[in-house]
């Protein structure tokens, strides 16, 4: 018999209250407060300004303001997890038996970008002063092991890097772990911030929405970027239990399939997704008719949205029309190897409180997008299973599950 996986702490910093605490967070969610704003690109001049959901470093902790943003970002979430879960990390922890998975799509990405602009490129100042650590910094992995290395862990150490399903994965691997039998605590998350390189990526492919990101809706026309940082601890249950945790939620099943189709365009009729969802709930040992909530990828793009619908519908049939879906991307916007961390933590919280959040900015029906979308205000509802899935370039996807413990 497997080891059953518990969430016993969360740490979440995003655009949304970004320093208030978990309850802030979550309150302002359901409330529908969207924070994308029109903004200028973070160093480079595309012509316009763009939407986007930005935590302003007006908002960071005074003494905190000049550190390099996605370090920072990582360990205040990560430390906030910790906290949160109540280990005690001088005593009680067995690093031997612990260790972290972080999901990343750009790294330390402004690290890279503030080096770029001490050799010609355009920065403001306020950015200049944060280049303070060592080139390894500029590595995907420096943050995983960055983390690992402040709280001296010593169990698996991993970093993952699949397009927007980072944080999704780095979730299942982090549980598989401890399924496995590889370690009792693991620390699964996921980190990314804004940066010229991901904006003007997007604006080529003409991704970006001009103006608010409508998941759903039939005149959606894009994403907006966001960033933020989020980590989940994870402990097996006998682990969690001797220790007499607060439990959160069970995380009861992962899958990560491939469309093996296109390097950015998802499949018309959401092949991989389909397989991942199908995938998730065999590794859970779930029935379908079970699940009673989805947090959906809902990136707002013309295409994803309609893929996601159908995968949706693949799975689940008729059942697909009386489960809630939402995207709190059309709050938040799309924070990358964050994402799906910060959606896993939104089912958690459905789950704990009963409500599910709201898709906002939605007006007119989509013929082809034809479920129930929990259009712009919160619902109430008990939630024993929740479900986040993620889709991302390269035909990444991922579905996660999570059931009350």
């Amino acid at each position: 018999m497997r080891e059953r996986v518990l969430v016993t702490g969360i740490g979440i910093i995003t655009p949304l209250r970004p320093f208030a605490g978990l309850d802030s967070f979550w309150n302002a969610l359901c409330a529908g407060q969207d924070v994308i704003t029109v903004k200028d690109a973070p160093f480079l001049d595309l012509g316009r300004k763009w939407p986007m959901a930005a935590i302003e470093r007006s908002a960071f902790p005074d003494e905190m303001r000049t550190e390099e943003k996605a370090g920072f970002l990582a360990e205040e979430a990560l430390r906030r997890a910790m906290h949160d879960s109540g280990l005690d990390i001088k005593s009680s922890l067995n690093r031997n038996r612990a260790g972290i998975v972080v999901g990343t799509v750009l790294g330390n990405i402004l690290y890279k970008e503030v080096t770029m602009a001490e050799n010609g490129f355009v920065l403001p100042d306020n950015e200049k002063k944060n280049r303070h650590r060592d080139g390894y910094n500029d590595s995907l992995s420096s943050l995983a092991s960055g983390l690992a290395d402040k709280y001296r862990l010593s169990g698996p150490v991993i970093t993952v890097s699949t397009a927007c399903a980072s944080g999704t994965d780095a979730l299942g691997i982090a549980a598989g772990k401890i399924r496995t039998g590889q370690a009792d605590i693991m620390i699964a998350g996921g980190i990314d911030v804004l940066s010229s390189f991901a904006l003007a990526g997007f604006h080529s492919l003409q991704a970006l929405t001009h103006d608010r990101v409508r998941p759903f809706d039939r005149n959606r026309d894009g994403l907006a970027l966001g960033e933020g940082a989020a980590f989940l601890i994870l402990e097996s249950d006998k682990h969690a239990r001797s220790r007499g945790s607060r439990i959160y939620a069970g995380l009861s099943g992962y899958a990560s399939r491939a469309d093996a189709n296109h390097l950015t365009g998802p499949h018309r009729e959401g092949r991989g997704l389909s397989a991942a969802i199908r995938g998730a709930f065999l590794d859970a040992e779930m029935d379908f008719s079970e699940l009673d909530y989805i947090n959906a990828h809902g990136t707002g793009t013309p295409y994803n949205d309609l893929m996601e619908t159908r995968a949706i519908k693949n799975v689940f049939g008729d059942m697909a029309y009386r489960i809630p879906v939402s995207s709190t991307k059309s709050m938040l916007g799309h924070s990358f190897g964050a994402a799906g961390v910060i959606e896993a933590i939104c089912c958690i919280l459905a789950i704990r409180t009963g409500v599910i959040p709201p898709t906002i900015n939605f007006h007119e029906r989509d013929a082809e997008c034809d479920l129930d979308y929990t259009v712009n205000v919160a619902k109430e509802k008990k939630v024993g299973i929740a479900m986040s899935q993620s889709a991302g370039f390269g035909g990444q996807n991922s579905a996660v599950l999570f059931a009350q413990a």
